[in-house]
């Protein structure tokens, strides 16, 4: 038999272990996992000799701004930057116009994605219409719900958003009711208003620099989850403990965790929580963007709960933004996130090299734990034969430094991290067979990422 795809050489990640075996592909799906002896013929191959090949990357929690907010990225060009890092499938979140709050809206979005997605991905949907359209979304295969519980200021002034906790307790019983989670991220506007208001007392200017490290403490976040957390039980909802990484907020997941009291799953997001930039390159302009971060967390922490178990999944938070949309003289009207997709795959790389989890965690936080998760696995998330042949390879001794040349994907031309140096690299990205990704060039047309929900992965698992 003549393959499609062999990835031959390299030392392949299996339930078993890591070993050294040549990766047969026909078509979409992984023919065969066989030893590096046995002579294999395919239409193209991959020489991972001295690499790794891992199950896809899973992006959890990314905002492609489609449809709506185009200006700022597309289903384009933010799957092409999640490629170009290893990322094989990502799920978009809900802050997009119109707000997919409606079944009619909710497949605006995934037609967006049919249309220009190179990766697969999910779409999340927000659960702040009617209980009919809670049903109707999830019927269609939103594999969660997603909260804003926000202030009502940019960037969070839509109806994807809600300060107030008896809608969201509604909501919570109308997802029980469909058997899917709910992410929120949690909280509390007394904490906002009163930071601007000390800063004002103060006599100093409402600018990030001053207000942005007393916001989302951890008096703040972890005070809002708390009542979160109260609330998913009572409404017997299964709860996804996002944004999880200040130390109290990992204390409550850890403590229900032990407790066994309701079904959760946590993690925490990369872009404001681990090492968060000061600055920004825009290379549309070739000047630094300033951007004060969050109030800084306990990062060992962080990372003690993601070897652990405590936290299950990491998650970019690619959340980008224009140059002239940032504005940090004025805290209550600028955006604050930044392009985190080009570079997310290759920082979860070189955390292993940096001691911070080992190479099996990796995969577990990067990709098996969220596809178990949300109804996803094997088709995804795993190195089954049978399976969809989503690869990510790395190369653990490529050593090198981010740059203000790199190439980058993202629609803003963004690059966080200039001057960092990495410790490992993401060298391929296969999608379903396709290399979409090789040594940092992306070659895919748009519409080659598909829509895949959990009913697709059990409809699949029964003909298998």
């Amino acid at each position: 038999m003549t393959f499609d795809l062999v990835i031959k050489n390299g030392l392949v990640y299996t339930e078993q272990g890591f070993y050294k075996l040549n990766v047969a592909v026909k078509g979409e799906k992984i023919a065969a996992l066989m030893a590096p002896d046995v002579p294999l013929e395919a239409i193209k191959e991959i020489d991972a000799r001295g690499k790794h090949v891992l199950p896809g990357f899973i992006d959890p929690h990314c905002h492609l701004r489609e449809p709506g907010l185009t200006q700022k990225e597309d289903y384009y060009t933010g799957t092409c930057a999640a490629a170009h890092s290893g990322i094989t499938f990502v799920c978009p979140q809900p802050n997009v116009v119109p707000v997919p709050s409606t079944l009619e809206a909710y497949m605006e979005q995934v037609e967006a994605g049919k249309a220009k997605a190179i990766v697969d991905f999910n779409p999340i949907a927000s659960p702040l219409g009617d209980t009919a359209s809670v049903k109707a979304i999830a019927d269609a295969g939103t594999l969660w719900f997603k909260i804003f519980e926000k202030v009502a200021t940019y960037p969070y002034n839509t109806s994807a958003g809600t300060l107030d906790t008896h809608r969201i307790y509604e909501a919570f019983k109308d997802i029980a009711a469909t058997g899917k989670y709910c992410s929120v991220h949690p909280f509390d506007k007394y904490f906002f208003d009163a930071a601007v208001e000390r800063c004002k007392a103060q006599g100093l200017p409402v600018n990030l620099a001053n207000v942005r490290h007393q916001w989302y403490s951890d008096e703040e976040m972890t005070g809002a989850a708390y009542q979160l957390s109260y609330y998913a039980k009572k409404a017997g909802m299964k709860w996804y403990a996002m944004h999880a990484w200040m130390p109290g907020y990992i204390d409550l997941v850890r403590m229900l965790k032990e407790r066994g009291e309701m079904d959760i799953v946590s993690s925490f997001e990369y872009m404001p929580s681990i090492d968060a930039s000061d600055e920004i390159y825009d290379k549309a302009t070739g000047k630094y963007i300033y951007l004060n971060h969050d109030a800084a967390p306990d990062k060992e922490k962080i990372w003690q709960a993601v070897r652990d178990g405590v936290l299950d999944m990491i998650g970019s938070d690619h959340a980008p933004c224009r140059s002239d949309e940032y504005n940090p003289d004025d805290a209550l009207h600028t955006s604050a996130g930044f392009a985190m997709l080009d570079y997310f795959g290759h920082l979860l790389v070189s955390h292993v090299n940096e001691g911070h989890y080992s190479l099996e965690k990796l995969v577990e936080v990067s990709s098996v734990n969220c596809a178990k998760t949300f109804g996803l696995y094997p088709r995804k998330g795993s190195n089954i034969v049978g399976t969809d042949a989503d690869f990510t390879i790395i190369d653990m001794n490529d050593q090198w430094v981010i740059s203000e040349n790199d190439i980058v994907y993202t629609k803003t031309q963004s690059i966080p991290y200039v001057g960092r140096k990495m410790y490992g690299r993401v060298t391929q990205t296969v999608v379903r067979g396709r290399v979409v990704m090789s040594d940092g060039v992306v070659d895919c047309e748009p519409g080659y990422g598909k829509y895949i929900t959990a009913g697709d992965c059990r409809q699949e698992a029964l003909m298998a």
